[in-house]
């Protein structure tokens, strides 16, 4: 696991699969790593700074139904890279998502310290939602929805 180097969260270098789902286009990539607050590919997609794109990450190895579904955003993007910031999810992917790090973790009593002291979600009933962006949850609600959760 990497330290923090000045970054929100923990990020756990990790290979998974991840299909990004933007307006009707479909991109499939791996996840190099991850973290509470989101991930990074080592691909530059077709998307924009900005853009607001349905998620669906599982363990490639596994076959199961147990995944991570969010509604993310674009934050950094260069030819090698783009990096999504999760910006709301279901409970169910939330909990999926943090027992994953967890077992994943090297030293998972930082991570726990990171769930802990974590101001940046807020919850709603079963919705978990980035409360450092300023996004209508009604309509991250929606996109979760078109997820089929």
């Amino acid at each position: 696991m990497n330290g923090l180097n000045n970054r929100q969260f923990t990020r756990m270098n990790i290979r998974w699969a991840v299909q990004i789902d933007f307006e009707s286009t479909q991109y499939r990539y791996f996840v190099e790593n991850l973290s509470l607050s989101g991930f990074l590919v080592k691909e530059e997609c077709g998307l924009a700074m900005g853009d607001i794109c349905k998620i669906t990450i599982k363990e490639s190895a596994l076959y199961t139904d147990a995944v991570i579904r969010a509604a993310g955003l674009i934050v950094r993007k260069t030819e090698q890279i783009t990096a999504f910031e999760f910006i709301g999810m279901k409970l169910n992917s939330y909990c999926y998502l943090q027992a994953s790090l967890l077992t994943k973790a090297i030293k998972p009593s930082d991570l726990v310290t990171e769930i802990v002291q974590s101001n940046i979600f807020s919850f709603d009933k079963d919705l978990v939602f980035n409360s450092a962006r300023n996004f209508d949850r009604n309509e991250i609600s929606i996109l979760l929805d078109d997820l089929g959760l």
